[in-house]
């Protein structure tokens, strides 16, 4: 329900009397609900007509391909917005809906994809934007502080005009979500968030790496007729699921949408009951749940349940009973998206928010006990989750497989930039195959084309022999060369294990092993390695001194006195901080006998942890460090790289051949060439060239010509003497 207590206000220069009129019918629609014998729980207050003006630079910090920028004026000053393209499908998403039969098959509806942003108010601190230009204009909202405005375009205006309505709600009408004197119980392993210092802290306790959240979102069919529309009921599911996202982006935490049921003709089973136990609640455990394994599923209902009389039980994120049902009657797409982001939240293990809990430049955080228009959480629910993932729960949000049991029901599609079976190239959707020169939009290359992409690929046909595809990554790296008749560069090949580096290291799966040679690479050539005494730190089994880390949580495992030299690289003389990963820190430790620095992890998957102690890495007299363990013998390398067997003119790589140096030609180094080995793919041919400088030899012809011509008259001087 939406109401209009205030007259609506023109902005923006002047609006065309369409327009005018088209506010006037819209408040005159609204206005009723103010009279509603129903209390409503949201109304409008303002609504003014705007012209968004795209901004041509820029601005702070908001550089970068897929960034937008507009500029509009509303509440009495101008704007600028930043926002920045997202995704929100998780890879082989899927959509279903059904047959004139009822019977579930994937479809295909015409659904934009690439149109969905997330972005800030330039020079707002802590201020949001999501938007979406699916359908020719601006829809979203936008959050500066407490205050929320809802952008939209006007239909049909020539002239790109927008409203943008400040929103507020009443929290006693949204409804309580909690018995009132409602005391949580918490396990033993999940202590309360210590509150005390919360006033003082920032709601963001610390920053951790991104994890990800894999949603299943359905439609009863009841939602479904709200729009007899299967494309508009997927485009309401989509805008409150970019919502979702950009909510969750507060907690590290992204939201994707991997399968979406729309039941267009009815009903699979009764959905008059949605909560645990209801015969759907079984069918979705049976039918969606085994098949696709989503982290947490939303279905969307129109009255079933109502507001607070369901709530998931806690930690039912990442198992079967992570259903959760959301009534839309009564709602907007915001307040219906920022429902399902406490339920959700609920799900996941977050309480309720005491009293001492805050977020930053917000008054109320999603798990207050009442609905309100809010988009943050507090310092409490950061401190939460941070303790469901030391004690190993909700470890689904840092896996990225998906497991599919039923291969009936994927299906390879052109346009997600994934070359699949059937396909030569995928260069995404439609705009964005428009300007390759390699690849159609029908995932096949262009005439005259012979790969698009690929490492050895130049100008939409394999590169010329010779071209470097994959330079020397460490001083125990070989390069790659393209060979002329692939697209691909050839295999990764390096030093042979053992190849000496270094003072003190040999190689080792393409690193050098020398403790001195790493802290180097890490803070600049003064760094040395660290004392043993620095390597104390591993035995305490936290984010800068450990030997494993917890994969299915955040903790860690202490190295024992044994693998301490296996645990996190310890350095020492450092002067020089170098750029970092994004949430990558340094500790830096004093000790009786000097400082101590090293690196914690990045806890993202397929990211290359540059702090820990690499394999290989000598750790006792003829051990070295495999797999975190003072474990492996030298014994085991089996080096058998003499200088005969390349003539002293090369090195043996991993695959045992030798590679040359420049100026000899594989495969033993013993007659002149270009250098390489039969691995890495023909080096470029280096060519020598002699350039004659004229001015110097016209100097030296006339040097020798006045030589000639003195010489000449001495001669004929003395002839004439004589």
């Amino acid at each position: 329900q939406t109401s209009l207590s205030s007259a609506p206000m023109l902005a923006e220069g002047r609006v065309t009397l369409r327009a005018a009129l088209w506010l006037l019918g819209l408040w005159a629609v609204l206005a009723p609900a103010q009279c509603s014998r129903d209390r409503p729980s949201w109304r409008y207050i303002s609504t003014e007509v705007v012209i968004p003006r795209k901004e041509l630079h820029q601005g702070k910090g908001a550089q970068g391909l897929g960034w937008l920028s507009y500029s509009l004026r509303f509440g009495g000053q101008r704007h600028v917005i930043h926002m920045r393209r997202k995704r929100l499908f998780w890879p082989g998403h899927l959509m279903v809906t059904q047959d004139d039969q009822g019977v579930l098959r994937a479809d295909h509806p015409f659904v934009p994809e690439d149109c969905y942003y997330f972005g800030y108010l330039e020079e707002v601190p802590f201020s949001t934007v999501t938007i979406n230009t699916c359908y020719g204009g601006l829809q979203g909202y936008m959050k500066l502080d407490d205050l929320t405005y809802e952008v939209s375009p006007l239909k049909h205006s020539p002239e790109f005009e927008h409203t943008v309505s400040q929103m507020v709600a009443d929290a006693s009408a949204m409804g309580l979500m909690r018995r009132p004197g409602y005391e949580e119980e918490r396990g033993p392993l999940l202590p309360p968030a210590n509150i005390t210092e919360a006033p003082r802290l920032s709601s963001k306790l610390y920053t951790f790496h991104e994890a990800h959240m894999k949603g299943a979102l359905q439609s009863t069919n009841a939602f479904y007729r709200t729009t007899n529309n299967v494309s508009k009921t997927v485009q309401s599911m989509l805008e409150m699921s970019s919502i979702i996202d950009a909510v969750y982006r507060g907690l590290e935490t992204r939201f994707y949408i991997s399968v979406i049921h729309v039941y267009d003709v009815r009903d699979p089973v009764s959905t008059g009951s949605l909560r645990p136990g209801s015969a759907y609640f079984q069918f979705y455990s049976r039918t969606i749940y085994s098949v696709f394994r989503p982290h947490t599923a939303v279905i969307f209902s129109t009255v079933e349940p109502p507001d607070g009389a369901y709530v998931p039980n806690l930690h039912t994120f990442c198992h079967e009973g992570n259903l959760l049902p959301i009534a839309t009657s009564g709602k907007n797409t915001l307040t219906t998206a920022l429902y399902a982001c406490f339920l959700l939240g609920r799900s996941i293990g977050l309480y309720y928010d005491s009293e001492d809990c805050v977020c930053q430049r917000r008054t109320t955080c999603i798990m207050n006990g009442y609905q309100s228009l809010t988009d943050a959480f507090s310092n409490c629910s950061y401190e939460n989750l941070q303790n469901d993932l030391r004690n190993g729960l909700n470890t689904c949000m840092f896996q990225t497989d998906m497991a599919y049991y039923n291969r009936s029901l994927t299906r390879d599609r052109c346009g997600n930039r994934e070359v699949e079976t059937g396909e030569q190239c995928d260069c995404g959707s439609f705009k964005e195959c428009y300007g390759n020169p390699c690849c159609d939009h029908l995932c096949s290359f262009t005439a005259a084309s012979t790969c698009d992409t690929e490492t050895c690929c130049t100008n939409c046909t394999f590169s010329k022999p010779g071209t470097l595809c994959r330079p020397i990554r460490s001083m125990c790296d070989l390069p790659e060369y393209c060979r002329g008749i692939s697209k691909t560069c050839p295999r990764d090949v390096f030093m042979q294990q053992g190849t000496p580096c270094g003072e003190e290291g040999y190689c080792f799966n393409g690193s050098c092993t020398d403790r001195t040679v790493h802290c180097k690479e890490i803070f600049g050539r003064g760094a040395l390695s660290g004392p043993s005494h620095c390597y104390n730190v591993n035995t305490k089994g936290f984010r800068y001194g450990f030997c494993k880390r917890i994969t299915w949580s955040a903790g860690f495992i202490a190295c024992t006195r044994q693998d301490m030299l296996c645990g996190r690289l310890q350095c020492a003389n450092v002067s020089f901080l170098p750029p970092l990963q994004e949430h990558v820190g340094f500790h830096q430790e004093h000790t009786t006998l000097g400082l101590c620095f090293g690196l914690d992890q990045h806890r993202g998957q397929g990211t290359v942890d540059y702090g820990h102690v690499r394999d290989g890495t000598l750790c006792a007299p003829g051990t070295y460090c495999f797999d975190n363990y003072c474990n492996g013998s030298l014994s085991r390398i089996n080096y058998t790289c003499l200088p005969q067997k390349c003539s002293s003119r090369g090195v043996c790589n991993s695959e045992g051949n030798c590679h040359c140096h420049l100026g000899w030609a594989p495969p033993l180094c013993e007659t002149t060439g270009d250098g390489g080995s039969e691995d890495s793919g023909p080096p470029p041919k280096v060519f020598r060239s002699v350039q004659h400088d004229e001015t110097i030899l016209v100097y030296v012809r006339l040097v020798f010509g006045r030589l000639y011509a003195l010489t000449a008259a001495v001669l004929f001087g003395v002839a004439t003497n004589v």
